[in-house]
């Protein structure tokens, strides 16, 4: 009776073992996609004001000068791309609207980069350079950047003989692309 009872408690014991073992199982999961060649560009600043000059002070001083300036961080645009990429600027459409019968010259516009930002200035953005109708490069990198901020100063021309009182407007096209 001793073997059976030993015998029993053998057997009770590897069925316990058998059904109080947990239990694993395991599945995978793959996560994956595409990334595209990504970029994105945040502009910051209003200089629709800029040429609004006072009579009796600033305004005359503006044209004695010969211009009119932006502080050096008036416009400031945010780049973000995930790859090589470069910035571009033209202005939009014909140009400047100007008082009638006046037609101001597009190259009275002049933008300059102040900061150092992130990449390579082109076409010697780092000092005041004139815009045209097609897009021209400013800046560009070799590789991604996040939250590069690119300061621009503006300056327009001012002439008492030819810049007739009246209302001036030019709208600057600032393009970034991710290049090959």
């Amino acid at each position: 009776m001793r073997y059976v009872a030993i015998a029993m408690g053998f057997v009770g014991l590897a069925a316990g073992m058998a059904f109080g073992a947990d239990d694993v199982d395991t599945q995978n999961s793959t996560v994956g996609g595409t990334i595209p060649e990504l970029c994105q560009i945040g502009i910051a600043g209003d200089l629709s004001a800029l040429l609004t000059l006072a009579q009796d002070g600033a305004g005359e001083t503006a044209y004695d000068a010969g211009y009119v300036e932006s502080a050096a961080t008036a416009t400031t645009l945010t780049l973000d791309a995930n790859k090589q990429w470069s910035l571009g600027v033209n202005y939009s459409g014909a140009g400047w609207t100007a008082p009638a019968p006046y037609d101001k010259d597009e190259n009275d516009l002049l933008i300059q980069i102040t900061n150092t930002p992130t990449g390579t200035v082109q076409n010697s953005y780092d000092s005041y350079q004139t815009t045209s109708s097609s897009k021209t490069a400013m800046l560009s990198h070799t590789s991604g950047v996040s939250n590069n901020s690119v300061e621009i100063q503006t300056r327009v021309l001012l002439d008492w003989t030819q810049d007739i009182p009246g209302a001036y407007s030019i709208t600057l096209v600032y393009t970034m692309e991710t290049t090959p």
